[in-house]
Order: structure tokens, then sequence, then C-alpha cells
């Protein structure tokens, strides 16, 4: 129910930002940056909750894909700028409590983590699509570049520590 609240949110808000100024203009691929970032974190916990367990279990993503796909430099540059060490620190916030808070391997954060992101993109696909019917090509780029960054990469990094999470407690046998 949050996803589809804070969906239709963004929609407004995009669609106030685009009368006002334009889809074409700054103010709306900084409006759609700022509610894809912005509302990613509780659109996916929401849709976390709402996708069964078994579609987890769908994807995956092997060693050679990732390397291919540049996923592993993606982390690389997330270790070295010191983003990861704060997602790890905010997963383990909880570590005192029981439950399920406190476990950082807990795949639940990185199944949230990766549907929140897969919102995003979503949302920077349809800004980029609308502004170029509204005849800005470069907001459109700038939209689709920030959305690859900063969406569509994190998920592929989620899907692949999922992966190597369901390899190390299954013995590498997919369960679906």
């Amino acid at each position: 129910m949050v996803a589809v609240l804070l969906t239709l949110a963004a929609v407004f808000g995009l669609s106030v930002v685009a009368g006002a100024t334009g889809a074409g203009a700054a103010g709306f691929v900084i409006s759609a940056t700022l509610l894809g970032f912005g509302l990613a974190p509780f659109v996916g916990d929401s849709l976390q909750r709402l996708l069964p367990c078994s579609v987890w279990g769908r994807f995956s993503l092997s060693a050679g894909v990732s390397r291919r796909l540049g996923v592993d430099r993606f982390n690389a540059f997330l270790t070295r700028v010191g983003w990861n060490r704060q997602v790890v620190a905010m997963r383990g916030s909880g570590a005192g409590e029981s439950g399920v808070a406190g476990d950082r391997r807990n795949p639940r954060h990185m199944q949230a983590a990766a549907a929140g992101h897969a919102w995003a993109l979503v949302v920077h696909i349809v800004a980029a699509v609308w502004a170029a019917v509204a005849g800005g090509w470069v907001a459109a780029a700038v939209l689709l570049l920030v959305g690859v960054v900063g969406h569509l990469y994190p998920v592929l990094l989620q899907v692949r520590v999922l992966t190597l999470l369901r390899e190390a407690t299954t013995g590498g046998r997919r369960t679906t």
C-alpha cells in the first residue's frame, strides 16, 4: 500500500513540476532524481513485503556476468568511497536486538534495496520518456544516466549479493 501511495505522490509531484517548468527543464530532472532516491527506501521495503519469497529465488547473477557488466567495479568504487561501510552500519543498527533487524546478512535488507532501486529505475525511465516526448533530449539523457548508475547498478549488485548468500547457504543449489 505504501508503494502505491508513494508512486501516486511521485507522479503527482512530477506532474506539478512538469506543468510549472516543463518536462525538459533542469527542475524536472532534479525532482525526478530526488523522488527516486528519496522514496526508494520506503517503496522498497513495502514492495519487498508484497513479493513472494519464491520471486527472489529466481533472480541470480553469476560472477562472470557480474564482472562483464562492471558490477564488481561498481562495488569496489562504493567500498572505496565508504558507502558500503555506511550501508552495513545501517543494516546492523539493531544488532543488539533480537530478530531480523540486527542480522546484517539477512536477505530481506538486500531484497528491499533491490526492489526500491528497481522502482526508482522505473521512475527514471518514465521521467526520461516524458522529457523526451516534451523535446528535452538532454534531460532524458541525464535521467537515463542517473537511472542506470544510481539504480540499475545497485539492483544488479543486490542480486549478485543475494546470489552469493543463496550459494553460501544452499551449497550452490538454486531453490525455487
